[in-house]
């Protein structure tokens, strides 16, 4: 049984005829242990579609039209708050992008890292000083008395990563968590959710619109456009040969080195609003490979081989 186990979900936010769905029959798992990213433009439903696992969107606007997000085989979307306040930090945690957003700039980092143990662990400062060297802040006993001002911006993050393992959960979210890093703080913080997975033996789902850090992290590749999953495959598989023509177009537009490096392709027009959306293929106005049925027929998203789903028929 997978840890998480998303099917046919639909999301919507709004009501009547103003409704706009963001996430539209969508399935997804992830097995104990399993890295999977979650990959697309801004726009495309991904940290919705994160957020949804633990019911963090308010309802309303949000509402679940459809479907079943399973953890554990228990439904999320059944469950009563008391039983989601179990799941959030125990089963399920999430680090968010922008860390300085979400630190508290008016109490220190200690302080912080205990209130996120209060849920689910007696508050203990060697229990935070352990989570400190665990993602690798150096001199952890000093830096609990620090306020996050005082620390970069990837120490910053170690801190929320720190939080999201303070109740050891099963599955941890990572949100765009290298947003707004530099190149070298980028490639250490995915270093670190790599070393993480490896001691604590936890799954990570990394939302990001970068595939050149998928193959850095990931098993299994999930590519997302306009709320709709449209490509699906291990990881290494859809890096070497991506099918679907979203995924080539975000491939194109990977800065490469050395013998491989090219002027980089940009993907003409813009992810279509929710409320606005193209008729048949939803990426068929941006689409180099587009013909007269794309426009007309709604595709569905097949296993063409063994372990790699495409929503295309022209994916060859």
């Amino acid at each position: 049984m997978p840890l998480l186990e998303i099917k046919n979900l639909k999301l919507e936010f709004g009501s009547g005829t103003a409704a706009v769905r963001a996430v539209d029959d969508i399935s997804l798992s992830i097995d104990a242990g399993e890295k999977v990213c979650l990959v697309g433009e801004s726009g495309c439903g991904k940290s919705v579609t994160a957020l949804s696992i633990a019911r963090l969107l308010p309802s309303p606007p949000a509402r679940y039209a459809g479907g079943e997000i399973l953890l554990n085989g228990r439904d999320v979307l059944k469950m009563s708050r008391a039983e989601l306040r179990e799941i959030r930090g125990g089963v399920v945690s999430y680090v968010f992008q922008e860390p300085a957003a979400s630190l508290n700039p008016v109490v220190r980092v200690g302080n912080q890292i205990q209130e996120s143990l209060k849920l689910h662990k007696p508050e203990k400062l060697r229990e935070v000083i352990r989570l400190l060297k665990l993602v690798g802040i150096p001199a952890p006993e000093s830096r609990i008395k620090s306020y996050p001002h005082e620390m970069s911006g990837g120490m910053q993050q170690r801190i929320m990563i720190a939080m999201a393992l303070a109740a050891r959960p099963q599955l941890l979210i990572a949100d765009e968590p290298t947003t707004a890093l530099d190149v070298t703080i980028q490639a250490q913080i995915i270093e670190l959710l790599r070393d993480l997975k490896q001691k604590l033996g936890m799954a990570i789902l990394l939302i990001t619109h970068n595939l050149g850090i998928v193959g850095d992290i990931a098993d299994r590749v999930a590519v997302m456009y306009a709320g709709q999953i449209v490509e699906l495959a291990p990881a290494n598989e859809l890096l070497r040969r991506p099918w679907h023509p979203y995924t080539q177009a975000l491939m194109d537009s990977v800065p490469k080195l050395g013998s491989d490096a090219r002027r980089l392709t940009a993907i003409p027009g813009n992810v279509p609003q929710l409320n606005a959306l193209p008729g048949g293929c939803r990426f068929h106005p941006r689409c180099p490979k587009a013909q007269a049925e794309c426009s007309q027929k709604v595709p569905a998203l097949l296993e063409v081989e063994s372990n790699r789903w495409v929503r295309c028929p022209f994916w060859k």
